[in-house]
Formats: C-alpha cells, sequence, structure tokens
C-alpha cells in the first residue's frame, strides 16, 4: 500500500471532531453540541463583532502548519514535493528518468523477459522464509514507520512529530515510484510462474520498482540525518544508523518473500528511495547528501539477489557525509524543526 494514507489523508472527513473518540460519540454530539450552543448564545449579546478585536494569521507562515490538521499537512507536503519530480522514458521505451528539480536522479533499465525468467526463480527460493516474516510481512501491508520507531526508542507520547514526518517520507517516497511502475509496467511474480503462489493479494500496479523498498531506504535515510543532527542523544548513533539500514532492506526482501516481488524490484527502488530520502533531507534542512545519477541494469546480472551485504551497504550512508547546500522548503522545514525539538532540542548539526 501507498499513497496519503500514509500522510493521514483517510481522515479528512473528520475535521472538526478530534475531542470525541469513535463515531458514535462523534453522532451524538452533533445534536447534542446543537441543542446546548442554541441555549446558551442569547447570553452572548446581538452587538455586532468589531473589526478591531479580529486578529489576521500571519500569511504564507510555515508556523502555521501547527494548527492544521494533519492531513492538510501531508497535502501540503505532497505538493511542494510533487513539485520537484519529474518523469521521462526513451524513445525505445527501456529506460527511465527520474529528475529532481530537472537533474536526473535516477536511471534505470527495464528488465528483458530471460532476466524475468531467471528471477523467478530466486523469489520461490525465498518461499520456505514465509513462517518466520508472515508476521512482519502483514504489518508492513500499511505503514510501517513502528520498525524504524522502535530501533531509536520513540514513543507516541513524546514522539509524534517524528512518527508523522516518517508517515509522511513513507507516502512521499511510495508517491515517487507510481510513475516509474507505469512507464515501466513489469508483471508481477506470480504472472510469470504459478509455482509461487504469493501470501498476499498482489498489488494492483507494476512490480518494478518496489514501493515498500523505496519508502523504506528513504525512511531510513531520513532517520539517519534526524538522529545525526542531534548528537549526544544516542550513545551508539552510528550502530543505529546501520540498523536502520538493514531494517530497510529486511522491509524490502520481505515482498519477495511474499512472493509480490522480484529482488531486482527492491534494487531499484532502494535506489530511488536513498535519492528521495537525501532529496526531503534537503527539503527539510537546505542540506542534501543526494548524488548524482544512479543506475541500474538488472540485464547485466540476471541472477543478482537484493543482498545488504553485496548491493544495499555500497549505497547506502554508513558513513556520515557533508550535505550540500540546497535550497530549503519552510514547510518541511517545520516539520523537520518540530521532529527534532523531541529530542530534547538538541542542537541540529550538519545531514
Amino acid at each position: 500500500m501507498f499513497g496519503l494514507q500514509h500522510g493521514f489523508h483517510g481522515f479528512h472527513g473528520f475535521h472538526g471532531f478530534n475531542g470525541f473518540d469513535g463515531g458514535a460519540q462523534r453522532g451524538a454530539a452533533i445534536p447534542a453540541l446543537q441543542s446546548s450552543t442554541q441555549a446558551l448564545l442569547h447570553a452572548a449579546g446581538t452587538a455586532p463583532v468589531s473589526p478591531a478585536g479580529v486578529t489576521p494569521l500571519a500569511s504564507n507562515a510555515p508556523a502555521n502548519m501547527a494548527r492544521w490538521s494533519p492531513d492538510i499537512r501531508a497535502l501540503l507536503l505532497q505538493s511542494s514535493f510533487s513539485a520537484r519530480l519529474g518523469w521521462s522514458m526513451d524513445t525505445a521505451g527501456t529506460q527511465v528518468t527520474v529528475t529532481w528539480d530537472g537533474a536526473a536522479i535516477w536511471q534505470v533499465d527495464r528488465p528483458t523477459p530471460a532476466t524475468t525468467a531467471t528471477q523467478a526463480g530466486l523469489v520461490r527460493n525465498y518461499v520456505d522464509q514465509r513462517p518466520d516474516r508472515s508476521n512482519e510481512i502483514l504489518s508492513q501491508l500499511g505503514p510501517f514507520d513502528a520498525f524504524f520507531g522502535i530501533i531509536l526508542g520513540l514513543s507516541g507520547a513524546r514522539n509524534l512529530k517524528t512518527y508523522e514526518l516518517l508517515g509522511h517520507v513513507q507516502a512521499l517516497a511510495g508517491l515517487a515510484t507510481m510513475m516509474p511502475k507505469h512507464l515501466f509496467a513489469c508483471r508481477r511474480p506470480d504472472e510469470v510462474d504459478t509455482r509461487i503462489l504469493p501470501l498476499i493479494p498482489t498489488p494492483g500496479h507494476g512490480s518494478y520498482p518496489s514501493a515498500h523498498a523505496a519508502q523504506a531506504f528513504a525512511m531510513a535515510e531520513v532517520m539517519a540525518a534526524l538522529i545525526r543532527a542531534t548528537p549526544g542523544f544516542y550513545p551508539d548513533t552510528e550502530t543505529r544508523v546501520d540498523l536502520m539500514f538493514r531494517q530497510a532492506h529486511r522491509i524490502a526482501v520481505n515482498r519477495t518473500v511474499a512472493g509480490v516481488h522480484f529482488p531486482m524490484d527492491s534494487a531499484v527502488g532502494a535506489l530511488l528511495g536513498l535519492q528521495i530520502g537525501r532529496g526531503l533531507v534537503g527539503l527539510m534542512t537546505g542540506k542534501t547528501t543526494q548524488r548524482a545519477t544512479v543506475g541500474f541494469d538488472p540485464n547485466a546480472a540476471p541472477a543478482a539477489d537484493f543482498l545488504y551485504d553485496t548491493f544495499a551497504k555500497s549505497d547506502v550512508d554508513l558513513a556520515p557525509k557533508p550535505g550540500t547546500a540546497t535550497p530549503a522548503d519552510p514547510l518541511f522545514g517545520w516539520l523537520w524543526a518540530a521532529a527534532l525539538a523531541e529530542f530534547g532540542g538538541l542542537s541540529a548539526g550538519g545531514v
């Protein structure tokens, strides 16, 4: 699953009812509030409102983000994010390029039928892991921010904005995969080999690249930057950074275990997610470690699996890297600052 449900868009219809728990209470509250307030309004008098008492809000102010509901913040961040992204496909229909602010950041080739057939054999090899991973696979059908939160000791009582940040990153990285999926239009494993018999229903969009891989690696990239921006908060910062990326890898591989993704899907998804995560850090901090165009041709090594030590580890930012100046976005900056404040208000360092 992907999309604005990770950014709380699913709650758009419940504005104004945050003080009530449960749909039944909301329904009962409407007539109760009406009768109560109508009985009291006579005491407010009939004098017109004085313009002197109307204080306008600051226009175009990032601080207003605190006033908006989470689903509206999601829509605003999506609008800013989408303006940065671009897609194109070559005339042969075999290569897709993703751009960020007009510059290419991801350029990937389409798998051939021979490569796809070889990859199907790899998917079958993962089937015996389903008993051990089925709980994880089912838990990761929707938002999977908790799998990162547990590594960082996050709590809903003190890290609401950090969890919101993770949710937005998951939503936006998933969004970034949808057009490449459409352009490539690659079949899912169970369409190629009936013996795969997926553990879960096959999603209704293309297989290549994997959105789960893109989301997980983007989330790991952003959280790595966040915890490095709070030096001293964790005594084992770089160990946690490593575990964040290993968790991202496991989430991606779980989709192959489930039978809905080829390993090559995760490889290209991870590369895209890392670039998206770096770009998001740039929007939040004014510094980015986004790399020049990363590329991948699955046909160069059709039997290649998606292994952490031989693929993912060479592409993730396991060592702190200096950030490059980039235009920051005030709305993303507001959310970043709110998340940082949950780590004891420690000063933000580099990315």
